[in-house]
């Protein structure tokens, strides 16, 4: 989430200037020591922002992207093909392996030994147990449905957990999307109030590979390598995550290399770099594993809907058919991502093939004259001749409010496309490009009733499906959408013995949602990324690509399989002081020349706000 800053010209030339003279060190050290002595960074550029670290209550990519780096699953997702694999845990416990008992209902879960936590204390089955129980007792719903059907869990020893459910689950293979938390640290937060107030930085106790040690609110946070990690040591020794207003200076930051990689580029740019690996960028097409959505406020019959504003028509599924028939996806695919992308249908995205449900003969067309036909036949017409739609009767217009996300260029595109084709039918729009902070805000409040947003799901399916259950209502949920089948079915799946039984339920599940319409899935997009191949090797990619090459990020990933295994070009520079060309003594006098700029302007203008946030 990007904020915007108010700075006076001289502190904003000052900011510039010292950018360039970090280069992809970020000139941590003093310029005076030598290029071996300063720490391996590397620097992501990106236009979405953290709020926070705290596990808990994490929502937006970056904040998961960092806190991956930061904690361990106790399973986690195979580089191949994404599969469960162990992470914390010793090994897949099956019954064969005596992991899982003959009736169904107790998993035996071994624990590497031998693991700590970056203080050096041990991290042992007792933090599993505690963070799983943390979850149950202070009722952290955004993770509840990860650990379905529990009776208990419980340490047997250090290295074995032990967990009992009511019904068999397939919950621990699934897996869990939980970072266990160190229970000698989060004890000391008495309840989930306390909990929800804690950013999770300076003071965290971690487990993975690199941890937080600089954050520079709404500009820039910096981990480093953390040396009791206890897998593959990294060759890097920190990351700095640099956020930006627009994806055009982070593009440019990436050509001259100020920033080693640009995480999610426009088209536009994304084209505009590729050819370039005679000049050291090298762009890479990550797999349609998130999709963007338009979602209608549907919380109308909830205990939970009290103070929703949604506007009353959206209760009829006519309403939501015919303005999902209004959208013409292949336009938003073809002119809004370039191609690079394919239109969207159910929550369970294609690239999970086993699980993805195709809505073949169901498939709702683009059809404007339809969508209008379907309207009229259900009693929404023009009462006053002024081209929007009334309820039934001659009551309020149909005129909804609808929310963009500034963060999201594509989005505020296809809202202004989709407002267009609204139009055509009798609708009309009062579109608001907001910050994700406020969209947050409006979401929980359920004061909205259409926005654009997005969702990069587990490769498992069941999390995108939890967010569809009545309990969501008020934490994952994208609509607060309720039907009592869908729950049961939700719950079905998740004691389902067998993955095509399994699937065959989940496939139910996705007809439901994509023919009561809670939202609209606009479509599938590839990730596109880019970065400074002459500087940069080792990268990993996950999932597999296919035969063309595509579908593997670079980063961004199910893991750290990329942090973990890159390392600079050798004789690049990489990542060092010099790693721009210039010497020490150089940056020296640079840095002198721009105190004497600065000094000057200061004398004259002096230091606005100190920060709009929007």
């Amino acid at each position: 989430m990007n904020r915007a800053r108010r700075i006076v010209a001289g502190t904003a030339v000052f900011g510039m200037l010292v950018g360039i003279s970090l280069s992809s060190s970020a000139l941590a050290q003093d310029a005076s020591s030598s290029a071996s002595a300063a720490p391996l960074t590397f620097i992501i550029g990106m236009t979405n922002n953290v709020v926070t670290f705290n596990p808990l209550t994490a929502i937006e990519t970056p904040e998961y992207e960092v806190n991956g780096m930061q904690y361990n699953l106790l399973f986690g997702f195979a580089q191949d093909d994404m599969s469960a694999v162990p992470e914390i845990a010793a090994e897949i416990p099956t019954k064969e392996n005596g992991g899982l008992s003959e009736d169904g209902l107790t998993w035996t879960i071994k624990i590497k030994p031998g693991l700590k936590w970056s203080d050096g204390e041990p991290l042992t089955a007792n933090d599993v147990a505690y963070t799983y129980n943390l979850i149950i007792d202070e009722n952290f719903s955004a993770f509840t449905s990860y650990l379905p059907f529990t009776d208990s869990i419980t340490a047997q020893d250090d290295t074995t957990l032990i967990w009992k459910t009511t019904k068999p689950s397939i919950a621990p293979l699934i897996p869990p999307w939980i970072y266990i938390l160190p229970e000698h640290f989060w004890s000391q937060f008495k309840d989930k109030d306390a909990i929800k107030k804690y950013d999770g930085f300076p003071d965290q106790v971690t487990s993975g590979p690199f941890r937080v040690t600089e954050w520079n609110k709404d500009e820039d946070w910096t981990l480093e390598v953390n040396p009791n990690w206890w897998g593959t040591q990294p060759t890097i020794d920190r990351v700095i995550f640099k956020t930006y207003s627009n994806e055009e200076t982070m593009v440019q930051d990436l050509e001259s290399g100020a920033i080693d990689f640009a995480a999610s580029v426009p088209v536009d740019l994304f084209e505009s770099l590729q050819g370039m690996e005679d000049q050291g960028i090298t762009t890479n097409v990550g797999g349609s594993f998130s999709f963007s959505q338009m979602s209608f406020n549907q919380c109308y019959v909830q205990k939970d809907c009290a103070g929703s504003t949604g506007h009353p028509a959206l209760k009829d599924v006519n309403v939501r058919m015919a303005v999902a028939m209004a959208i013409n996806k292949d336009q938003l695919v073809d002119r809004i991502l370039g191609g690079y992308g394919t239109p969207g249908t159910t929550i369970v995205v294609p690239t999970t093939p086993f699980w993805h449900w195709d809505p073949a003969d169901l498939t709702i067309p683009s059809d404007i004259e339809g969508a209008n036909q379907l309207l009229d036949d259900n009693g929404y017409v023009d009462s006053n001749g002024d081209g929007i739609r009334n309820m039934p009767g001659g009551g309020e217009e149909l005129n909804f409010r609808f929310i963009v996300r500034t963060e999201s260029p594509d989005g505020v595109k296809a809202g202004k496309l989709i407002a267009g084709w609204l139009k055509q039918i009798g609708i009309g729009t009062d579109t608001t490009a907001v910050t994700d902070a406020k969209l947050i805000d409006a979401w929980y409040a359920l004061d909205y009733d259409l926005y654009i947003w997005g969702w990069g799901p587990d490769p498992d399916p069941d999390f995108i499906l939890s967010t569809f259950t009545t309990e969501q209502c008020g934490s994952w949920s994208d609509t607060c959408f309720s039907n009592e089948d869908y729950d049961k079915l939700y719950d079905d799946q998740q004691a389902a013995t067998t993955p095509d039984e399994r699937a065959a339920i989940v496939k139910q599940m996705q007809e439901i949602v994509y023919t009561q319409i809670p939202e609209v899935v606009l479509w599938y997009d590839n990730d596109l990324q880019a970065y400074r191949s002459d500087r940069w090797t080792g990268f990993q990619l996950q999932p597999t690509p296919d035969a063309n090459g595509d579908g593997g990020y670079a980063l961004f990933q199910y893991g750290t399989y990329s942090y973990e295994n890159i390392q600079p070009v050798t004789g690049s520079g990489a990542g060092t002081a010099t790693s721009s060309g210039a010497s020490a003594g150089l940056w020296i006098a640079i840095l002198a020349g721009i105190a004497v700029v600065v000094g000057i302007v200061v004398l004259v203008r002096r230091r606005g706000s100190d920060e709009d946030r929007a």
